[in-house]
């Protein structure tokens, strides 16, 4: 309609600030790329998530993502020092690791079917003699198989990701100052205490605190 106005959002100053932020870590993880010689091409987005834990951090396939109950909770520059470990996980350990996939999971899946085909060439002999024995049978050994495979996966799963974490908080260590990140990690730790979020949990991931021990331990 005409002489209808428009109107305008006028952003708050917390928005303004929080987009100060994000374009900070933008800088920093362009700046960490730059150290870490990575030659992918620099993220340029950052997404606080509502679905992400707050003890988690990703840097992967050109974004930032942070845990929005943390937003605001750090500075552009407490998060440049949690940045450095996401960066080598999510860019130099990840596609080292799909690669050996193979020979740490499937190797040992493959070895956990010989006992079931064993087993099933003994079974299905049976069939004839007393089918219900037969069936009984065969339902039980492929529910141990069953459990044998989820269990595999599950304990390979946690022992990658821990691997992972303690990997690369040991690399960015070494590279930006041994005191740098256990101290970055523990003001981190206080900070996710503060949301209530309980400290005691199961995670493929180590804890905060598990982290901080891993790195302690490694000085000593």
């Amino acid at each position: 309609m005409i002489g209808q106005s428009r109107r305008r959002t006028v952003p708050s100053e917390q928005d303004i600030s929080q987009n100060s932020d994000d374009d900070k870590i933008l800088r920093y993880v362009v700046e960490l790329f730059h150290q870490l010689e990575i030659t992918k091409p620099d993220p340029d987005t950052v997404v606080w998530d509502d679905n992400m834990n707050p003890d988690c951090v990703i840097v992967q396939l050109g974004e930032v993502k942070l845990p929005r109950s943390m937003m605001g909770r750090l500075t552009a520059e407490e998060w440049k020092q949690l940045l450095a470990p996401a960066i080598i996980r999510g860019y130099l350990l990840l596609p080292r690791q799909r690669r050996d996939t193979i020979l740490r999971l499937v190797l040992p899946l493959g070895i956990g079917e010989v006992p079931l085909i064993v087993a099933l060439l003994k079974i299905l002999p049976l069939r004839r003699q007393d089918p219900a024995l037969s069936r009984s049978l065969l339902f039980a050994t492929i529910i141990i198989w069953i459990t044998y495979a989820v269990l595999m996966v599950a304990l390979w799963s946690r022992r990658l990701w821990r691997g992972l974490f303690y990997t690369a908080d040991r690399q960015a260590a070494d590279k930006f100052g041994r005191e740098v990140l256990p101290a970055a990690l523990a003001k981190y730790g206080e900070t996710i205490s503060a949301t209530g979020y309980p400290r005691k949990r199961f995670h493929l991931w180590p804890t905060v605190s598990q982290r901080i021990e891993r790195l302690q331990s490694k000085k000593s």
